[in-house]
């Protein structure tokens, strides 16, 4: 098998990590885009070039608060744009090092990146997997981590249309039941993956 390297998107709040997390339960290795973003913003070049654009009040204690600099990216696209100039190419970069790595130790690779789309699919992902719910289910679920609905449909609006995500991916996940029904469906397509890339 020349192996499997998959990437997982999708949907604000459709359980995207929950479903890495599963196919992290199967031995696949995984890669999440979010924390290496998470460690960008730990890096003293990025920080300086944030603080020159938006100013010492992003911080606290020396550090980056990312919900901070969210409320500032996701409320105006010019801030968006400079944000993903600035941090995209390097994210890119380490993933596909990352990915060098784990495809020369022979392993399944996943990842979990919520641009995948936006920013332009890599070449090493074999297949796509678009992971969704209904909007009830997803609002539910932004709530218990602190965004309303407004905030919700902010986020949405910086992605490219679910339904065109959706017609660019391979496989398809509905997150509406309960996570055995998930762990039945991931399963079926982590199988099917593996054996379309043998």
């Amino acid at each position: 098998m020349a192996g499997a390297a998959i990437a997982i998107t999708g949907d604000v709040g459709a359980g995207k990590s929950t479903v890495s997390g599963i196919f992290e339960s199967m031995g696949w290795a995984l890669i999440d885009a979010d924390k290496v973003v998470a460690d960008l913003w730990r890096a003293d070049s990025i920080i300086e070039a944030a603080v020159g654009r938006w100013g010492e009040g992003i911080l606290e204690n020396g550090a980056v608060v990312r919900a901070r600099v969210g409320a500032l990216i996701f409320a105006d696209r010019a801030e968006y744009d400079w944000t993903m100039n600035l941090l995209h190419p390097l994210v890119r970069k380490e993933i596909q090092l990352r990915v060098e790595t784990l495809k020369s130790e022979g392993r399944l690779i996943v990842a979990e990146i919520q641009m995948l789309f936006e920013s332009g699919a890599a070449p090493w992902v074999t297949k796509k997997i678009f992971v969704t719910a209904s909007r009830s289910i997803r609002l539910k679920r932004c709530l218990a981590r602190g965004w309303d609905e407004a905030e919700m449909s902010r986020r949405e609006n910086f992605f490219m249309p679910s339904e065109k995500r959706m017609a660019l991916s391979d496989f398809v996940i509905r997150n509406d039941g309960s996570l055995d029904d998930l762990r039945e469906t991931v399963a079926v397509t982590a199988r099917a993956c593996k054996g379309e890339c043998a």
